[in-house]
């Protein structure tokens, strides 16, 4: 039976960094994840938003899924499927231009 998660509500980011990683879901019972990730603001310069994955809450567990990028940088309503994710998932902005970066992200979690 899927399930449904609300990585982030509307947030505004005007620097690098990552969730925190207490804010991380758990997604250990689930194969299959379908990201929506909603930005309904510009912002300037390269801003680009990844998914992060570690199978232990510890900071220096998190590495990136080498398959989720999304452009923060124009409006937009992006889905990407991500399969085989370590146990939590959390995101990070690795680039930054200027000014601010607005967006949200819900998942579908699968156990297929």
């Amino acid at each position: 039976m899927p399930s449904y998660f609300r990585l982030q509500d509307l947030t505004e980011q005007t620097a690098t960094g990552s969730q925190r990683i207490e804010e991380a879901i758990d997604v250990s019972a689930f194969k299959t994840l379908t990201v929506q990730t909603r930005v309904p603001g510009n912002s300037s310069g390269t801003t680009t938003l990844i998914l992060e994955h570690a199978a232990v809450l510890d900071e220096d567990a998190f590495a990136d899924v080498a398959t989720f990028s999304v452009d923060l940088t124009n409006d937009s309503n992006d889905v990407e499927v991500v399969s085989d994710t370590l146990r939590y998932v959390r995101w990070k902005i690795s680039a930054f231009g200027t000014g601010t970066a607005k967006f949200m992200i819900d998942i579908i979690a699968r156990e297929n």
